[in-house]
């Protein structure tokens, strides 16, 4: 497993950034699912003992002997993971901003609404 990290929350803030990192993983996926793209993933396939054990002495991997295939479901978890949690920060986040919002315009509304001072 390599040692990547979830999403903090300052990515989460930012929609752009978030649809940014959706589509190119979805881009990603296309790519793979296409002729050029499977060859390529066999080429990756082929060159995976040599990278393994370069990443497994760089200490991104804890386990030495893993399969390309598990080494790319293990890390498509942690992406998928990364991406729910930036969703839901930046739903949370919206959410309070419109709580905020709503609370403002009530303390309008309630201080329009306090009898006037009209004269005597």
């Amino acid at each position: 497993m390599s040692n990547i990290k979830p999403a903090n929350n300052h990515a989460s803030q930012h929609p752009l950034l978030l649809f940014a990192g959706a589509f190119s993983l979805g881009a990603l996926f296309t790519y793979f699912a296409s002729e050029k793209g499977s060859k390529k993933w066999q080429e990756l396939s082929a060159k995976w003992d040599q990278a393994r054990e370069y990443l497994w002495q760089q200490g991104l991997l804890k386990d030495k002997n893993i399969s390309f295939e598990d080494f790319r479901r293990q890390y498509l978890g942690q992406l998928g993971a990364s991406f729910v949690a930036m969703k839901n920060a930046f739903e949370h986040k919206t959410v309070e901003k419109e709580l905020a919002h709503l609370a403002k315009l009530k303390r309008r509304r309630t201080r329009s609404k306090k009898q006037k001072f009209k004269g005597v």
